[in-house]
C-alpha cells in the first residue's frame, strides 16, 4: 500500500489542489481517511483498499453497487476509483455521521434502515452472486486451511457449530432462495445519519446477489433484535408483515450470518495489519452464533423454514 499522499497525486480530481488528509479510525477491512481540500474547505472520503482483501472482496460488483446506490439517494457519490491501485474517492457526506447500536434502538432510525434496505433490493441489480451459504462455505474453507486444529483462535466446538449451520442451510435451500441484490455488511458503522434522522448506505463492498432475509438477519443480529420478537419487529418493518417462514429463515440466517463473520475475523486476525482485536471480536461473534444455535427457537425454525 502506497503512502497516502503519494496516492492522492495519483488522482486526477485532486491536481492542483492544497490537501490535507486525516486518519479515521473506524474501518476495520481497509485504511480510510477523510481529506481536506485547505483552499475550498470541500471535504473527501478516500478508502486504501486493505492488503489482502481482494481474496474475498469483489471490487467491480462493490463499484457497481455503490453507484446504483447513490443514484438511488441512498449512497455517496463515486468520484474516483483504481483497482490496481487499490484506491477509491466518494463524496464525504457532510453532517453526517455513523450510527451506534444505541442510535438503532430508535424505531424510526430502525424504519428507514429498512426502507433503505428495501430500495436497495428492489432495485440494485448485480450480475454477480454470493449467497449467505456460500460465504460461510467459503470462510469455513479458509479457515481450515489456514489454522491448525489446536488453534487458540478456534473454539473447540467448531465442529459442531459448522454442522448446526450447515443444517439451517440445508432446510434453506429445499424451501428455495431468490435473488436479489444485497449489501451483506451490517456493520453498525455503514449507516450514517444526520439530526434530521436521514440514513445513508455506505461500505458496499461485499455486495451481491443473494437472498434479501440475509441482509435482514445480519442487521437484526448487529442490533441484539436477534430473538423472535426482534427479528418481527424488523420484518415488520421490512415488508410490513411477519411470516412465520420468512421469520425462520431470518432466525436460522442469523446463526449462519454470525458464524460466517466470526470465522472472517478469525481470518483478519491471522491476516490484517489493522490495528484491531479480531481475535477477541471473533470470540463473540461465535459465542452469539453458539447462543443462537442452543436456543429451542432454532429447532422451531428449521422445522418452519
Amino acid at each position: 500500500m502506497i503512502d497516502i499522499t503519494q496516492a492522492l497525486a495519483k488522482v486526477p480530481h485532486f491536481e492542483g489542489r492544497d490537501l490535507t488528509p486525516f486518519r479515521i479510525n473506524g474501518g476495520i477491512t481497509n485504511i480510510n481517511w477523510r481529506v481536506r481540500d485547505n483552499t475550498s474547505g470541500e471535504m473527501f472520503f478516500v478508502k486504501q483498499h486493505g492488503p489482502g482483501t481482494s481474496a474475498y472482496i469483489d471490487r467491480h460488483t462493490a463499484l457497481s453497487a455503490a453507484k446504483i446506490a447513490a443514484a438511488k439517494g441512498v449512497g455517496p457519490q463515486v468520484i474516483y476509483h483504481d483497482d490496481d491501485e487499490g484506491l477509491e474517492v466518494h463524496e464525504f457526506l457532510q453532517g453526517f455521521r455513523s450510527c451506534s447500536v444505541l442510535d438503532a434502538q430508535d424505531a424510526e432510525i430502525r424504519a428507514k434502515i429498512m426502507t433503505a434496505y428495501k430500495d436497495i433490493h428492489d432495485d440494485l441489480m448485480l450480475e454477480k452472486a454470493n449467497t449467505g451459504l456460500e460465504q460461510f462455505e467459503s470462510f469455513a474453507r479458509t479457515v481450515t486451511r489456514e489454522s491448525t486444529n489446536d488453534s487458540p483462535l478456534l473454539p473447540r466446538d467448531l465442529e459442531q457449530m459448522l454442522w448446526q449451520a450447515r443444517r439451517a442451510g440445508a432446510a434453506i435451500k429445499a424451501s428455495g432462495i431468490d435473488l436479489v441484490g444485497c449489501l451483506n455488511d451490517a456493520y453498525i458503522s455503514n449507516y450514517m445519519r444526520n439530526e434530521a434522522g436521514e440514513i445513508r448506505l455506505i461500505d458496499l463492498e461485499y455486495a451481491a446477489a443473494n437472498d434479501p432475509y440475509w441482509d435482514v438477519a445480519m442487521f437484526s443480529f448487529e442490533i441484539f433484535f436477534d430473538d423472535l420478537h426482534g427479528i418481527s419487529s424488523i420484518l415488520e418493518m421490512y415488508e410490513g408483515k411477519v411470516r412465520p417462514e420468512a421469520l425462520a429463515r431470518t432466525y436460522l440466517y442469523i446463526g449462519i450470518a454470525i458464524t460466517r463473520w466470526g470465522l472472517w475475523a478469525v481470518h483478519q486476525s491471522l491476516n490484517s495489519p489493522i490495528a484491531f482485536d479480531f481475535a477477541k471480536y471473533s470470540r463473540t461473534l461465535l459465542m452469539r452464533a453458539r447462543r443462537q444455535m442452543l436456543s429451542p427457537d432454532w429447532e422451531w425454525a428449521l422445522a418452519h423454514v
